[in-house]
């Protein structure tokens, strides 16, 4: 087990991160970066059990925190719900990224055909280098995305990388998509603004419990930099759709 301590970034921090998190140390984010607030909280999860109360996390600590359920809690724990909420419905979606004509594909799906020229007006291609090679995205690594929401993309995604996560993004399943939510005709999807992306939908899909902590495809590491970043996922809808992230608020 890889030894961390204040300074240290990743993976692992992420899960310690969640461990902490979910025995009840409050403000504690798992962002992948062992700061102030995490050593505090280490510390005294090591003075509480009779270890040396240095911070690093090492075998005497893990010993310690398997002992304390770190298993169970890093494998069962959801990522927290952010202080802001989706957005719902085509009103609240249009507010924000404004409106336009469309008509029903009538091809069986749930596709729609933009009529009038807002795609042109608001939908951009947005480079994400991490991208690059993945299934789906063009060589130059260029997604289609709203245009208010691009540069927090990119954020999110460098974010990711920083924190030696992007190894937790194995499939993207596409962005801008004209079409209406899946099985509510004339209720238009995030992707319809462009303000959502898809990813490891194998592993998490809708309806579905999303792959936990440890398994293949798990994105639940991914999701406090990502409400960081004014997104929301989908993990947290009452319907789950845990492949998915979505533009909540414009930064």
């Amino acid at each position: 087990m890889q030894t961390i301590r204040q300074g240290s970034k990743g993976a692992q921090v992420v899960r310690w991160q969640y461990f902490l998190s979910g025995i009840g140390y409050p403000g504690i984010t798992a962002d992948g970066d062992f700061g102030p607030k995490t050593h505090r909280a280490t510390v005294d999860f090591q003075s509480k059990n009779g270890l040396s109360a240095d911070g690093i996390v090492g075998e005497k600590t893990y010993l310690a925190a398997y002992n304390k359920g770190y298993n169970q809690v890093e494998a069962r724990d959801w990522p927290a719900k952010p202080n802001f909420n989706p957005l719902t419905g085509n009103s609240q979606r249009a507010r924000i990224f404004g409106n336009f004509k469309y008509r029903a594909a009538n091809d069986g799906t749930d596709a729609i055909l933009v009529t009038d020229d807002w795609a042109k007006k608001n939908i951009v291609y947005v480079e994400i280098p991490q991208l690059k090679g993945f299934q789906w995205v063009p060589a130059s690594g260029k997604i289609q995305f709203h245009r208010l929401a691009q540069k927090q993309l990119v954020n999110l995604f460098n974010d990711w990388e920083k924190a030696g996560l992007m190894d937790r993004v194995l499939t993207y399943a596409g962005s801008y998509v004209p079409r209406f939510v899946r099985g509510r005709p004339g209720v238009l999807s995030n992707h319809a603004f462009g303000s959502a992306f898809d990813i490891n939908p194998e592993w998490n899909g809708l309806g579905r419990v999303p792959a936990l902590v440890g398994e293949k495809g798990c994105v639940r590491e991914l999701v406090a930099l990502a409400n960081k970043n004014g997104f929301y996922w989908g993990g947290h809808f009452s319907r789950l759709d845990g492949m998915h992230f979505e533009v909540a608020k414009i930064l």
